[in-house]
């Protein structure tokens, strides 16, 4: 088995990307050499043309991953391991594999569902589509 020294964890605040960080957890305190976490939370691309009069689009999309990363920081921060927050927004699994890659990650950790029908359907096709491009292997947890 490759050493894995640095773990890259897809989050997005759906209770499956609960158990991915939780498996990155369990996983990092049992690996030796203490690998490094990055944690990722993508923002999908917004769609829409033209946003809501009065909404700040940026300040929203920051809000709601500081909304997702924060709890994930929370859980992390008194394990003795060592993680960084990441953000990134974009077509999801292209953030990903691409954020591997800048990262020299030796794994993905994802769930392979996200919040609701909608998404369950978007972050399944996600899941699929990084394991077809990332750079390293791909864990998917349920």
């Amino acid at each position: 088995m490759s050493e894995y020294k640095h773990i890259l964890v897809a989050i997005d605040g759906s209770e499956h990307a609960m158990k991915a960080l939780e498996t990155a957890k369990t996983l990092s305190k049992q690996l030796q050499g203490n690998p490094h976490l990055t944690v990722l939370h993508v923002n999908p691309a917004l769609s829409m043309n033209e946003p809501p009069v009065g909404v700040d689009v940026d300040e929203r999309i920051e809000e709601e991953g500081r909304h997702i990363l924060e709890p994930a920081s929370d859980y992390l921060k008194d394990e003795g391991i060592s993680y960084r927050m990441l953000a990134g927004h974009g077509d999801p699994a292209s953030v990903i594999c691409e954020s591997a890659k800048q990262e020299k990650t030796d794994l993905i950790i994802m769930g392979t569902r996200g919040k609701g029908l909608v998404s369950e359907l978007i972050l399944g096709s996600v899941s699929h589509q990084v394991i077809q491009h990332a750079p390293c292997p791909v864990l998917t947890v349920k």
